[in-house]
């Protein structure tokens, strides 16, 4: 053999040597690596854990050190998935607002980020109304409904996060079902007032609103849920556990100005037994 050629064979199995060295017997390890260095999933694991301790610690500089150089893209959805979770949870008041604050300074502006960061003014206007208009519940009741003692929700100042279609008027209450239950909580029913001909007749026909949001807001806290999620109870129904002697706000689609209805959990009286008020709430509202 030709020495040229002995040269190209012994540069082959050169680099086949060096490559099963690296990549099989002694493959490098990495370690104290630069964070946008990192895959996809394990960026977003690394943001979801310093935005949970920028939440436990309150050290901005550090956040942004462990954060630079990261896609803000990348950052604001973990930060707001991260904020909406903490509340679930319950995690304490400071610890909200922190984290409020952090997914803010990427630009998030959702209504509960509004209301950890003190954007949103949530600050009753009490405004007795009556009705005398008898609206069977959409569940069987399980205690005598009656009349309601709420506010009404005024014109809304913000765009409401749920598309809404025909537009419609201002929720008002119908019905209020009372049971004592042990814990307690607090159900929505939404429904919608739709006038239908049949055979040249007008008809009203009760339609349940799935898709809507419902905030229940108290004073170091906020929780929010989605109507439809439990169609067993109806596609308009959404319901909170609450605890307690406490004071609840409640608001339809955006948790701004007067709330809808203040309700305050109370305990069952002798005759009703052990437990804590819990509260059906039928609300109605009609196409423009």
């Amino acid at each position: 053999m030709k020495a040229w050629g002995v040269l190209i064979v012994g540069l082959i199995l050169g680099l086949a040597a060096g490559l099963l060295y690296t990549w099989v017997i002694s493959p490098p390890e990495y370690y104290d690596t630069y964070p946008p260095l990192l895959d996809k999933p394990y960026r977003a694991d690394w943001v979801q854990m310093t935005v949970l301790a920028y939440g436990a610690e309150g050290n901005w500089n550090r956040t942004q050190l462990r954060l630079q150089g990261l896609p803000e893209a990348e950052i604001r959805p973990i930060a707001a998935s991260v904020l909406d979770s903490a509340v679930v949870t319950g995690r304490p008041l400071v610890t909200l607002q922190r984290i409020a604050k952090l997914a803010a300074f990427y630009g998030i502006d959702t209504p509960v980020v509004q209301i950890y960061t003190g954007e949103l003014n949530t600050a009753p206007t009490p405004a007795p109304i009556t009705t005398d208009q008898d609206i069977p519940p959409t569940s069987t009741p399980t205690a005598t409904a009656i009349p309601p003692t709420n506010t009404p929700l005024p014109a809304p100042t913000l765009t409401p996060t749920t598309p809404i279609s025909p537009a419609l008027s201002e929720f008002r209450i119908v019905s209020q079902t009372l049971t004592c239950t042990d814990p307690p909580h607090i159900a929505v029913s939404l429904m919608l007032s739709h006038t239908i001909t049949v055979r040249r007749r007008e008809e009203v026909e009760w339609l349940p609103l799935p898709g809507r949001e419902v905030w229940l807001l108290w004073e170091d806290g906020a929780d929010r849920a989605v109507t439809g999620f439990n169609p067993e109870m109806g596609l308009g129904y959404a319901d909170f556990a609450v605890a307690p002697g406490r004071v609840y706000k409640l608001y339809i689609d955006v948790p701004r100005g007067a709330p809808i209805s203040t309700i305050q959990v109370e305990p069952c009286t002798a005759d009703e037994g052990e437990g804590w008020i819990s509260r059906l709430l039928v609300f109605i509202t009609q196409e423009d």
